[in-house]
């Protein structure tokens, strides 16, 4: 109910999950080949997905995140697969989430926004809808309950890399000018067993990797 509080939260997250992917021994991704041969069916080659993802965080205007994510496909029925599915590149601005479930608004109204009296108005059109489910087809049948969970676009997105392009992160080290710098010594620094280790198994043949020291 309350964004900041939701703000401050995926901030937090999205922080943790960029730096929980850095290391000063990182394995390469040649270490990691059910990861290169699922990357590569998606985006034709590494240098290609390196570099879109250094062009799309070197041209963001204004602070945010860049992400790779794996979104799974919607069968006909509306359910999200849990066997196919394709790499993509997402952004986000600010503390947003990458994660549509949590991006699609359950609560239909922003109590920064609105006043105790339609909030009321909203809780009582809340009691009126059907808790039960009828029929095969339509929204009030298990089928419907489900489909309305899955968020816009139909696809559930599973993040398993992502760069801060703030300006605090880089801006110290590398100057006003030095974001793309600090955007290619971060992709040198990415641990690919991390990254595959998040990776869901649809999106890769095997879950062994080999660490070099």
């Amino acid at each position: 109910m309350n964004a900041a509080v939701f703000n401050h939260a995926s901030m937090a997250f999205n922080n943790h999950f960029f730096f929980g992917a850095l290391s000063t021994q990182p394995i390469p991704l040649t270490k990691a080949p059910q990861m290169v041969e699922s990357l590569v069916k998606t985006f034709g080659s590494i240098d290609t997905l390196r570099a879109t993802m250094i062009d799309t965080a070197a041209s963001m205007f204004g602070p945010g995140f860049v992400w790779l994510v794996w979104a799974r496909k919607v069968d006909a029925a509306g359910r999200l697969s849990s066997r196919s599915g394709q790499w993509r590149i997402l952004n986000t601005y600010l503390a947003g989430t990458p994660f549509p479930e949590a991006g699609y608004r359950q609560q239909g109204v922003d109590m920064n926004t609105n006043n105790p009296y339609s909030y009321q108005r909203y809780l009582n059109a809340q009691s009126q809808i059907p808790a039960n489910t009828a029929g095969a087809f339509g929204p009030h049948s298990q089928q419907g309950r489900g489909q309305a969970k899955i968020p816009p676009g139909g696809t559930s997105l599973v993040p398993v890399l992502c760069v801060n392009t703030w300006e605090h992160v880089y801006m110290y080290d590398y100057g006003v000018a030095g974001k793309r710098k600090f955007l290619e010594d971060w992709w040198a620094a990415v641990d690919w067993g991390i990254v595959q280790e998040r990776a869901p198994a649809e999106a890769r043949t095997t879950v062994s990797f080999e660490r070099a020291y």
